[in-house]
Order: C-alpha cells, then sequence, then structure tokens
C-alpha cells in the first residue's frame, strides 16, 4: 500500500513539473509583450522571435522590473539594451563571462566577511553589532 501511495505521489510530482516546466518555458510573442517592455526591448525586436525561451524569459524579467523604475532609471535601462543589442556574439559572451565572474568574486568576498564574522569571540560580536546598529 505503501509503496503504491508513493509511486502515485511521485508519478503527480512528475505532472506537475512537466505542466509548469512547459507553461514556464512557452515562446512569448513580441505582441504579447506590454507597451513599455516593448519600449525596453524595441532594439532586441528583429531578434525576439530567434531567441530560446530561456533567454526570452530573461529579457522579460528585466522588461518587468522596467516598468516599476523612475524616469531616470527607465533610461538608463533603455540605453544598456540598446548597447547590448549593438554586441557581437563574442562580446557578449565575453560579457557573460565577466558578469559570472564578478558574481562569484562577490560570493567569495560575502563568504570571507561572514568566515571573519564567526570567528570573533561574542564579545567582539556584541561590539560589531553595536557598531552596525548605531549606522542604521
Amino acid at each position: 500500500m505503501t509503496r503504491l501511495f508513493s509511486g502515485l505521489m511521485t508519478l503527480g510530482l512528475v505532472l506537475v513539473l512537466c505542466i509548469q516546466s512547459d507553461n514556464a518555458f512557452a515562446a512569448t510573442d513580441w505582441s504579447e509583450l506590454s507597451d513599455k517592455q516593448q519600449e525596453l526591448l524595441a532594439p532586441l525586436k528583429d531578434d525576439w522571435n530567434s531567441m530560446n525561451n530561456a533567454q526570452q524569459e530573461r529579457w522579460l524579467k528585466v522588461g518587468r522590473k522596467y516598468e516599476s523604475e523612475p524616469p531616470e532609471r527607465q533610461a538608463i535601462m533603455r540605453e544598456r539594451v540598446s548597447t547590448w543589442s549593438e554586441l557581437s556574439p563574442r562580446e557578449k559572451a565575453a560579457a557573460r563571462e565577466n558578469y559570472k565572474a564578478l558574481k562569484e568574486k562577490r560570493q567569495g568576498e560575502r563568504n570571507s566577511s561572514w568566515n571573519s564574522y564567526q570567528s570573533l569571540d561574542q564579545r567582539q560580536r556584541d561590539e560589531f553589532k553595536g557598531k552596525a546598529t548605531n549606522l542604521r
């Protein structure tokens, strides 16, 4: 009985994941984008249909953020999308690698800071917390 229940639960989970992944990666037609998203992503319009679903989703995420940004930030975002669209595939790959390396470096710095904090004795931690509270 337990095996049957476990098997049905597993089957149900697989079915849900299949349905969700199918919906999550459904291609988005350009006409489905909001006016603000189209405004931001206009430099990418000609390439939109040739993008894979994951690429479209990343740009849609940027587009959703764009909609809630103040006008000054929107202008910066439009400029960056325009600059990105003008890069060659090789330049885009280099930019992705640089971003990945920077992100990993920042994570390493956070880990190092946390490890340093963990090595403090309780008195030092209390002093540190007091200084951090005073900065707020």
